[in-house]
């Protein structure tokens, strides 16, 4: 076979190209890559064109390109071993040898994991990211659905929360529920929305501040991004480490936390693990029971790569039902409003300044107003929601229309007349007063559970805040996050303008 055809994307099967013979999807990463750099006219040496080759996931393909198949021309409706062709079978009575044919390939592709047979629920989740009925109807918002872990012996509990909703994302006295001799691996996961510049080691210190009231057995804090595959390694060769012989594996935490695409990012990075993948989305309740993947399918990740122990034979990781929190802002959104309002992508932080007597709205979900203290502060906004600013009169208008069900600028909530109206009212949610200790470090953050916070700054004796919220529940305040997020403006500066870097 001539290999430089292969690298140059010129495959040739009776006249077609690689596209046209079969998806690329069908070659592994490096195999595909070499196929898109047909430009350069490289040419393998045999050992690499080898190893290109078995890297094919697909054997029909692999068997094309391996030359086992080939003598000359090939014939798409030839059978494989047969010497005969589809139409000469079928002319000839041979059906049984197409049926087969045929069988062989579907349990292929099952075993493949391609032709998995799914419900109507998680085919719409998985196909159009929504769900058929309200989705607080799936969820499981009493912790104490847990407490069949405090009397399992041999196992290790991997607590997960989002680092984007602290302390929203964590279940306070979850060791209550788990047990707390059980040795626990505490991940914060969605680290890949924060801003490029983070600082981890601080980032750590700081998040443990939140984990005093888990009274769990903490051994070690790991920052993920289960989507983006940052950090998995090193929490699968920890979690490898700290593990006996034998136990099992718990993914346990709020709902919506990322737990179901971290036991996918750990399959990612197995041997043969991804067609064992669970299904995920970014509405809460999606997983509601308990799922259980072998450790057997996480070979090279969890379990050595020549297979696992035979103690691990019997050893699972378990996906168990999110905790859904029934104070989080995202509690009273459908699951359309759930995607403008929850952060998907990397956050870049806007800094504006704040007036006394101004508002600052992220939406209809929440607000901040200064009633009292200096004439301005600077506040900085880490939300996918685009604020908006007005005096606190105008704010408290634009509040009465909503309940109203009149349409306003403040989204979400969107929809019709009736969804505006049953939407909940917003209430006092925190008033807090607190001193400003530096100009240009942020002194306070106030959360919005869900959606995001809004960090302070400014030197000032006192300020007095005061933060509405549907129902006034989901709105805490808290240490800064990333303090030295804020840029400098002038005062003369819009409140509308984006920050200058």
């Amino acid at each position: 076979m001539n290999q430089s055809n292969i690298v140059a994307g010129l495959p040739v099967v009776e006249g077609t190209s690689l596209d046209e013979a079969s998806p690329t999807s069908a070659l592994s990463e490096d195999a595909a890559e070499v196929c898109k750099s047909g430009s350069t006219k490289k040419v393998l040496s045999d050992e690499e064109y080898r190893q290109a080759v078995n890297d094919i996931e697909d054997p029909d393909l692999r068997a094309i390109f391996s030359g086992d198949s080939l003598s000359g021309a090939v014939d798409p409706n030839r059978i494989p071993g047969s010497g005969s062709s589809l139409e000469s079978s079928t002319e000839s009575g041979n059906a049984a040898s197409i049926d087969a044919l045929a069988e062989a390939r579907l349990r292929r592709r099952a075993e493949q994991g391609r032709d998995r047979i799914v419900c109507q629920r998680c085919h719409t989740l998985k196909h159009y990211s929504r769900v058929d009925r309200p989705w607080r109807e799936d969820t499981v918002s009493d912790p104490r659905s847990l407490t069949f872990l405090r009397y399992r012996t041999n196992l290790v509990a991997v607590v997960v929360c989002d680092l984007f909703d602290i302390p929203g994302s964590l279940i306070p006295h979850l060791g209550e529920f788990i047990g707390e001799r059980h040795p626990v691996i505490l991940v914060a996961n969605k680290v890949d929305l924060l801003p490029k510049d983070y600082h981890e080691e601080r980032l750590k210190m700081w998040f443990k501040r939140f984990t005093k009231d888990l009274d769990l057995n903490i051994q070690s804090v790991h920052l993920v991004s289960a989507l983006k595959n940052l950090g998995t390694r090193e929490l699968a060769a920890d979690i490898s480490e700290r593990r006996r012989a034998g136990q099992d594996i718990y993914m346990v935490g709020r709902a919506n936390v990322g737990k179901s695409e971290l036991l996918n990012a750990l399959l990612r990075i197995s041997i043969g693990g991804s067609k064992h993948r669970v299904l995920a989305s970014h509405i809460p309740g999606t997983t509601m029971g308990l799922a259980a993947v072998p450790l057997r399918h996480f070979v090279k990740a969890l379990v050595p790569a020549e297979g696992p122990r035979p103690q691990d034979r019997q050893a699972s990781l378990y996906d168990t039902p999110g905790v859904f929190s029934s104070k989080s802002i995202t509690s009273h959104l459908t699951s359309d409003e759930l995607k403008s309002a929850i952060c998907s992508k990397r956050i870049v932080p806007f800094s504006f300044i704040l007036n006394r007597n101004q508002a600052i709205m992220l939406g209809g979900l929440g607000r901040l107003e200064l009633i009292d203290g200096p004439d301005r502060v600077y506040v900085t906004v880490f939300t996918s929601i685009r604020p908006h600013f007005t005096n606190v009169e105008r704010a408290a208008e634009l509040m009465r229309r909503l309940e109203q069900g009149e349409r306003t600028i403040l989204q979400p909530p969107f929809g019709d007349s009736e969804r505006l109206k049953s939407f909940p009212q917003h209430r006092v949610a925190l008033e807090h007063t607190f001193e400003g200790l530096h100009r240009q470090h942020a002194t306070l953050d106030v959360a919005f559970a869900g959606i995001g916070w809004i960090a302070i700054t400014g030197q000032f004796p006192t300020a007095t805040i005061r933060a509405f919220s549907p129902n006034g529940h989901g709105v805490c305040t808290r240490p800064p996050m990333m303090p030295f997020e804020y840029k400098k403006i002038s005062p003369h500066m819009s409140v509308t303008r984006k920050t200058p870097k």
